[in-house]
C-alpha cells in the first residue's frame, strides 16, 4: 500500500470515506489523494444549453471544491492530502485513477441511487473490478489504532490468502490486531461427531498456514453457519473497526465477480468492509 485514494462527491458517505482514509494515512504513514469525477451533463449538446466551462476550468473548479472539503472535515488541508479533479463518471475514473498498490476508499453510497439501497453502484462497480483493495466505509468508529480489531473472513480461496496478508500488513502500520474467522458449514452427511472433528482439524491447519506465511500470531475464531451471515455477526459482536474478505470467493449462489461472501458483507454489514483482489501489492 503506498497510497489512499479517496473518491469525493459531496455527499456524507463520501465525507465519512475521507475522514477515515486521512485518519489512516497519518498512523500508516503514507498519503492520500482525494479524487472527485465531473463530466459535463447531457443536456450540453442540446443547441441554446448555455455556454459550458473548459475543461482546465472544471478541473480547476473541482480541485478548489474538493480542498474546501478537505479543510472542513479536517480542519486544513494536511501536507499528505492532495486533491486531483478526474474527468467522467465516476466508477470509470475512479478505476483509471488507481494502481495495483493503492487502496481506493468510498462511502457505501453517494449522491446518486435510492435512499434504501446501502451500497451504492459506484461502490459496487469499484469492488467488483478494481486491481487494488477496495474500502467501503460504514459507520462512526474509524479509528485503526492500537487495540482495534481487524477481522479477515476465510473460505480456501486465493483471494482470501491475500486478504489476510494485506490485513496483517496494515495492522502492522496502524498497530490494529488482526484475527481470522473460519466459518464452517456441515455436508448432509456429516453427523456432529464428524462435523466437531473436521472443524477443528481443519481450523488448526488453516491456521497454522496461514500464521506461517505472514509470520505473525493471528487470532483465530471458529464459528458454525453460512460465512456471509457469520461474517456480519463476528464483526458486530467483536467490534471490528474493518472486515476484510477476498473478492471472488466460493460459496452458494456465487454472485458476479465479488463472489457470494463479499457481496453480502459489503451489502449487511455495518463497519468499514475491504475487498482485496486475489493478486494485489500488499506493501
Amino acid at each position: 500500500m503506498n497510497e489512499l485514494v479517496v473518491g469525493v462527491d459531496g455527499s456524507d458517505g463520501s465525507r465519512l470515506a475521507l475522514r477515515w482514509a486521512v485518519a489512516v494515512a497519518e498512523r500508516a504513514g503514507v498519503p492520500v489523494r482525494a479524487v472527485e469525477a465531473w463530466s459535463y451533463p447531457r443536456l450540453s449538446v442540446i443547441s441554446g444549453a448555455g455556454d459550458l466551462a473548459a475543461p482546465e476550468e472544471m478541473d480547476r473548479r473541482t480541485v478548489e471544491d474538493l480542498e474546501a472539503v478537505i479543510a472542513k472535515e479536517c480542519g486544513t488541508v494536511p501536507d499528505y492530502v492532495r486533491a486531483q479533479a478526474l474527468r467522467g463518471p465516476a466508477a470509470g475514473a475512479f478505476l483509471q485513477a488507481v494502481t495495483p498498490s493503492s487502496v481506493l476508499v468510498l462511502g457505501s453510497r453517494g449522491l446518486g441511487g435510492f435512499t434504501g439501497l446501502l451500497l451504492g453502484s459506484v461502490s459496487r462497480e469499484c469492488a467488483e473490478h478494481a486491481p487494488c483493495p477496495v474500502v467501503v466505509v460504514r459507520g462512526d468508529e474509524l479509528a485503526l489504532a492500537p487495540g482495534a480489531l481487524i477481522l479477515v473472513g476465510k473460505d480456501g480461496t486465493d483471494g482470501a490468502v491475500a486478504a489476510l496478508e494485506w490485513a496483517v500488513n496494515l495492522g502492522r502500520m496502524t498497530g490494529a490486531d488482526v484475527a481470522t474467522v473460519f466459518a464452517w458449514q456441515p455436508r448432509p452427511s456429516e453427523v456432529r461427531p464428524r462435523l466437531a472433528e473436521r472443524l477443528q482439524s481443519s481450523a488448526h491447519a488453516a491456521v497454522e498456514e496461514w500464521t506461517d506465511e505472514v509470520g505473525d500470531e493471528v487470532e483465530a475464531i471458529e464459528v458454525e453457519g453460512d460465512p456471509r451471515d457469520k461474517l456480519v455477526e463476528v464483526a458486530e459482536t467483536r467490534k471490528a473497526r474493518l472486515l476484510v474478505v477476498g473478492r471472488g470467493g466460493t460459496g452458494p449462489a456465487r454472485r458476479g465477480p465479488m463472489g457470494s461472501v463479499a457481496s453480502a458483507v459489503l451489502e449487511r454489514n455495518t463497519v468499514p468492509v475491504a475487498v482485496i483482489p486475489a493478486e494485489t501489492d500488499s506493501d
